[in-house]
Order: C-alpha cells, then sequence, then structure tokens
C-alpha cells in the first residue's frame, strides 16, 4: 500500500491534471516530466482500482468515478488550503473569491469596496461576475451575491436585499410617447432582461407586474432583450423603450432624473439578493469581515432609501 505522504501526492496531481484537463499543463504546472505525470496518474489508478480518465487521441476526459472523486478532492484541497492560510497569518489577511451579479456588482458593490480596503487593507478580493449562479464544487468560489429565489439547502443563505419592480423610460421617450403612466402607453418597445434570475425568461419580470395590475400588456410584440442588465438599463436611457427596473439598481438614476417612473407604487418581484457560501466558511476571519461590512453598507443604504432589508 502506498503511504499516505505519497497518496496525498498522487491525489494534488490528480487534481491539477483534472483541472487543467492535461497532463502536459499538469506536468508544467508541479514542475514534473509529461512522462512523470502520466505515471503518477497510472500509480493513482492502480491504487484506487478504478479509472480516473479516459484517454483520447488529442484530449481527456473524466470518468464518472473521476468526476465524483474530483468534486470532493477540490472540496478538500480548498479547505485545507484555507485553514493553513489562517493558521499561518491569524490576522485579516488572505484572499476572498467573490461570485456576483453583474449589474450589482457594477452598481452597488464596486463603489463600496474603496471603504472596505481602506477598513482590511490585507484581504484581496477576486470578483467573478456571473448572470447565473456559480457552482461552488466547480468553481474557485468563497461567497457569493445572486440575484433570484432559489432555496439552497446545502448552502448558508442569507437574504441581504428584497427587490421591488416599477417600470421606467427616458424622460425623452415619455414626452415622445406622450406618458406619464403605463396605462397611457399605446404601443411601445418593451425592453427585458434576465441577468441573474432564476428561470432565465426574459419576459419573467414584465409578467409578474402585468398579473399583479391585471393588465394585458403587449410587451412580447415589439421587444429589446439582454441578459445583462445594466445594457437594459442603458438601453431605457437610450431613449429605446420601457424597462421593467429593478428598483434598488436603478434608484440613482431616477434620483438624477436620467430615468423617469411610469407607475406611483412599486410591486414585490418575489425575488432578491441573497449572500451564499460554504456553511463550513462560516467561521474563517476574512468571512466575517466582509460580511459584517456587507451588513452595515446594507444597513445605512435601508436608512437612507428605505430599502426593504429581509430579517
Amino acid at each position: 500500500m502506498l503511504e499516505q505522504q505519497s497518496t496525498l501526492a498522487l491525489l494534488q496531481s490528480f487534481e491539477v491534471a483534472a483541472r487543467h484537463m492535461s497532463f502536459t499543463l499538469a506536468a508544467k504546472e508541479l514542475n514534473l516530466t509529461q512522462g512523470a505525470m502520466s505515471h503518477r496518474i497510472r500509480l493513482l489508478e492502480n491504487y484506487l482500482g478504478f479509472r480516473l480518465f479516459i484517454r483520447m487521441t488529442r484530449k481527456l476526459l473524466l470518468t464518472e468515478e473521476g468526476e465524483r472523486l474530483l468534486a470532493t478532492l477540490s472540496l478538500s484541497l480548498r479547505a485545507i488550503g484555507d485553514e493553513i492560510e489562517d493558521i499561518r497569518s491569524q490576522s485579516l489577511r488572505g484572499t476572498l473569491h467573490i461570485g456576483v451579479a453583474p449589474t450589482f456588482a457594477q452598481n452597488w458593490l464596486m463603489k463600496r469596496l474603496p471603504e472596505f480596503q481602506t477598513l482590511w487593507p490585507g484581504i484581496n478580493l477576486t470578483i467573478k461576475v456571473r448572470a447565473g449562479v456559480m457552482e461552488f464544487h466547480d468553481e474557485r468560489v468563497d461567497l457569493a451575491i445572486y440575484y433570484g429565489a432559489s432555496r439552497y439547502a446545502d448552502l448558508h443563505q442569507e437574504r441581504l436585499f428584497d427587490e421591488q419592480l416599477i417600470p421606467v423610460c427616458s424622460p425623452e421617450y415619455a414626452r415622445r410617447k406622450g406618458v406619464t403612466q403605463m396605462c397611457d402607453l399605446q404601443e411601445g418597445c418593451y425592453i427585458h432582461a434576465s441577468e441573474s434570475t432564476d428561470s432565465q425568461q426574459s419576459f419573467s419580470e414584465w409578467r409578474i407586474w402585468c398579473e399583479y395590475h391585471g393588465l394585458d400588456i403587449p410587451y412580447r410584440k415589439q421587444h429589446y432583450s439582454f441578459n445583462h442588465y445594466q445594457m437594459a438599463i442603458q438601453a431605457a436611457e437610450s431613449g429605446i423603450g420601457v424597462l421593467m427596473g429593478r428598483k434598488l439598481l436603478i434608484q440613482p438614476l431616477l434620483d438624477s432624473g436620467r430615468l423617469v417612473a411610469l407607475s406611483e407604487l412599486t410591486i414585490a418581484s418575489g425575488m432578491g439578493y441573497d449572500l451564499i457560501y460554504p456553511k463550513e466558511n462560516s467561521d474563517r476571519i476574512r468571512f466575517k469581515a466582509f460580511i459584517e461590512f456587507l451588513r452595515q453598507q446594507i444597513s445605512a443604504t435601508s436608512s437612507s432609501a428605505g430599502t426593504t432589508l429581509a430579517q
């Protein structure tokens, strides 16, 4: 039987090879020859009693057993690395990998990061934007902030903001169409955005708003659709049509007059911005620092703008 130290080395070699899906690139990362890398994988397969890779002419594929092992191994190696980093520093240092919805990152988070940097200069942030939820098992993400209504039983999930919907357009578009309320609009272009919504259906937010008000609006007839909400906002600012606005993201544009509301009331979208992360990360110092910072910023936003904060 292989010694434990050797087994750990072989498992690390497998994780690197699976991450690159290339023995050549894995060997380069580990400062090995390609032959030595292939030998390590064969030794590990013999020890485990099952194949990890399907070796094709120009590429590698993971076997079903290899995929299962990789899912567990990636989490374990990440946890070991995080624990070592915490033990070494015993302070607010290290790197946080954050996944975040693109427009929330642009319109809310980015303007607050200079304050976080001032408070905790020893913490590095690596931020990945994604229109849909990242897979914590498959990607290097420590925590995420996403918009939706899904529940994740195996993860810690905390509602930061509930979102409200309200139709908006540019002042120029409202003048051109002669409207101040949605009921005045006889014909127009409807702007849709699917960024971060669970269903990824472009029409979902307009459908929610129309069902609530009992209106039959032809929002599918003439439309522009985007999977990036900032582009949808820019389309509305440009006078292309009417956007179903997410209040948290478009409030500064309403305040400045760059967009105008075509309704006196907002309605609940049934979705919100959730903080999501693996439960085992809860006690890490860096996590606590960033999460407490988020809560303080949210409290300030809620106090100044009356935004609904989930308890």
